[in-house]
């Protein structure tokens, strides 16, 4: 942060957070959006043909949206799935702290993991062509579940590489990066959501110069995943509030924080809260007649926005403060409808005709 900034309270300095409107404009269409199916710690969601691939913890797991059997786990690794692109029958996957590995297709097997802290913590990976990958690290100092950690010790460790399958070469393209989180390949070039910065980055290959698209979007942006209408879907960890703004310019309070309570108890955003009464809140988040206002300052919260091919947010689907679908961290069309992998109330929820549900 400019030290210019900080005196005057503006751009990283600022404690204000942008407003839910526009694109953005609350609803409850995720609150009413039906549930394929519970599972444990959802995290990554990928469709590949007819069959929808979802991971919890290190378990790989086979979604049948047309069908009423239940999730079906068809591998496990020794590491947590903390990243996952398909390209054909191809499936690449990130381990943390583990480097990738391929499942089906040409490389089928192929294991990717580079001496030193390169892909340390793969975040997200797109598909550039059949041999290619680009691989978001999100950082080297901590692993992939960390965002939290991440974003309250301000670590801009995190890089975007490029892996080449044939030659076994990874190749950096892009450093310094405030926990890179998403990846949508787009013709030469990647769209990058940045976390920590608040903000969508084109950056052209192997090593262009990063060009903002989106910038202070109102949450943490996560994923992005290429929407069949030729759009991009991005989802967010959470909303931003005032109150963690400020913590994050008091460093002294914040290093304190981080180091000596338990990271559930940090006032920090969230995949889920309401859990527990040990929970910090602010006073909007108390229960008034029983009832949590939904316009409440809130931790956790459900967000995905739709974007145009040049990432212009054009509608969105909320779950808000007195909702139960909060972190909303990956999505995946298949069958003509929107699959979304809600963290916060371990469930894959299903939008049938997405285009329709943004419109209304």
């Amino acid at each position: 942060m400019k030290w210019i900034d900080k005196v005057l309270g503006r751009r990283e300095g600022a404690v204000t957070v942008p407003v839910l409107d526009g694109p953005f404009l609350p609803n409850q269409k995720l609150e009413a959006a039906p549930i394929l199916c519970q599972v444990d710690q959802v995290d990554n969601l990928v469709a590949l043909g007819a069959n929808l691939f979802a991971s919890s913890g290190s378990g790989l797991l086979r979604l049948r949206p047309t069908s009423s059997s239940g999730p079906e786990t068809v591998a496990m690794f020794d590491a947590p799935i903390s990243a996952m692109a398909g390209l054909g029958d191809a499936l690449a996957i990130g381990l943390d702290r583990k480097g990738l590995v391929v499942r089906g297709g040409r490389f089928d097997g192929k294991v990717v993991q580079p001496s030193g802290d390169v892909l340390h913590c793969p975040t997200a990976i797109a598909w550039l062509d059949e041999s290619t990958l680009a691989v978001c690290n999100g950082s080297k100092h901590v692993g992939a579940l960390d965002w939290r950690r991440a974003l309250m010790t301000k670590d801009l460790s995190g890089s975007v590489v490029v892996v080449d399958l044939v030659k076994d070469r990874v190749t950096i393209a892009a450093t310094g990066l405030g926990w890179p989180s998403g990846l949508a390949a787009s013709d030469g070039q990647v769209f990058v959501s940045e976390c920590l910065r608040h903000r969508v980055l084109a950056l052209a290959l192997p090593a262009g110069k990063p060009v903002e698209l989106v910038t202070s979007p109102p949450g943490y942006p996560a994923r992005l995943t290429r929407a069949a209408a030729g759009g991009i879907w991005l989802s967010f960890y959470s909303v931003r509030n005032q109150l963690v703004e400020f913590i994050l310019r008091e460093d002294e309070y914040r290093t304190r924080m981080v180091n000596e309570l338990p990271e559930e108890h940090w006032v920090a955003p969230s995949l889920c809260s309401g859990r527990s009464f040990k929970e910090p809140m602010q006073g909007s988040q108390l229960k008034q007649m029983g009832i949590l206002k939904p316009y409440s300052v809130t931790r956790s919260y459900g967000l995905i926005a739709y974007c145009d091919a040049s990432m212009t947010p054009i509608g969105s689907f909320h779950s808000r403060a007195d909702g139960t679908r909060h972190g909303v961290v990956a999505a995946a069309e298949c069958a003509g409808a929107l699959y979304l992998a809600s963290r916060g109330s371990n469930a894959v929820l299903e939008i049938r005709d997405p285009a329709t549900a943004l419109s209304e």
